[in-house]
């Protein structure tokens, strides 16, 4: 009986935890994020393939509407740069988390104006559409990745 019950208080305290401490969530940061970008419900934001978050015309619309920036950034090496972030349920993106690797897979750091002008650029896309679970808009999360090569973006997907 008290092996019942402790293994029954361990699983709801599993359970509790799963729920409430999602690993990869992007809590608000007042000191990197944007106080005026609010997502609708801070306890369910989903991940856009579960919900159908994109963008309007996909990624070959991005890849068009960053053309220009695309051409004019110039790297010292190679490697990926994915910007995680949320749609929120305005279709609106914010809440912006990078990570930077070289071509061996191995954390880097990549010029810093160059990140922020890639980011404000994604910012400023327009096209953002809100995932969709019963006709009800939801917050999700959306990926990016730039791939670096030879010193300039060669792909995003």
């Amino acid at each position: 009986m008290l092996l019942s019950f402790l293994l029954a208080i361990t699983l709801a305290i599993w359970v509790y935890y799963q729920i409430t401490y999602n690993i990869g969530d992007i809590a608000f940061d007042k000191n990197i994020d944007n106080s005026e970008f609010i997502v609708c419900n801070e306890d369910r934001i989903t991940q856009y393939y579960s919900v159908g978050a994109n963008y309007q015309g996909g990624e070959k619309t991005i890849k068009k509407e960053l053309n220009e920036l695309i051409n004019s950034l110039n790297f010292n090496e190679s490697g990926l740069i994915t910007y995680r972030f949320i749609v929120n349920c305005k279709s609106n993106a914010g809440r912006f988390r990078v990570k930077m690797v070289n071509s061996d897979l191995k954390e880097n750091s990549f010029k810093s104006n160059n990140i922020k002008q890639i980011q404000e650029s994604i910012k400023n896309l327009n096209g953002w559409k809100a995932g969709e679970w019963k006709n009800e808009s939801l917050d999700s999360y959306y990926v990016l990745n730039f791939k670096i090569q030879n010193g300039k973006i060669k792909d995003i997907f």
